[in-house]
């Protein structure tokens, strides 16, 4: 038995259509599921790196003018800023520290999204004075707030907000121009 699809077609605002807007429609459908797994790759690579203390890879997952503004240190905008921003983290790495990214929360609009995430980062070891300490059990969950744009390379961060909410929340900057002493990166 020869199966055809039927001439007309009930969208999912119950407009009918026919078989070229149908086509249509799941072409707009595939393309939109692409970029959504594009831009959670993208995010998980990113992490990864991290992670992995490849700071000098970072800068590559911002476009040329992102704003990148991460915990305690000043927003910084434009890749070179950012590359110092990371070259810093460089100087000073978590040691015994590993990071999960989940529940990613994206909205795509043709060549830009939004999207919220959630990290999760364990320790093991802590800075104690002028030493390390290694205490198991310890935890932080922290949010990202990003935009993303679609570039030639492919989805890039175009902002990236990230504060730690628990198990203690990171303060946010006051208008004085000081820092957070102590703030672990």
């Amino acid at each position: 038995m020869v199966r055809t699809e039927p001439a007309d077609w009930t969208d999912p605002t119950g407009r009918r259509s026919g078989p070229a807007a149908r086509l249509a429609d799941l072409s707009v459908r595939l393309q939109a599921l692409r970029d959504l797994e594009e831009i959670e790759s993208q995010h998980r690579s990113f992490t990864r790196a991290v992670a992995d203390r490849r700071f000098g890879e970072l800068a590559g997952y911002f476009t040329d003018d992102a704003v990148a503004d991460m915990r305690s240190h000043r927003p910084v905008k434009g890749r070179a800023a950012i590359e110092r921003h990371f070259e810093g983290m460089a100087a000073a790495p978590v040691a015994g520290a590993g990071y999960i990214l989940s529940s990613p929360a994206i909205e795509v609009d043709g060549d830009r999204a939004s999207g919220e995430w959630s990290w999760l980062r364990l320790y093991s070891d802590v800075q104690q004075g002028p030493g390390t300490v290694r205490l198991w059990g310890r935890w932080e969950e922290g949010r990202y707030h990003c935009e993303y744009r679609r570039t030639a390379a492919g989805w890039r961060f175009a902002s990236m907000h990230f504060r730690v909410v628990l198990p203690d929340r990171d303060p946010e900057f006051q208008d004085d121009n000081t820092t957070v002493e102590g703030a672990e990166q």
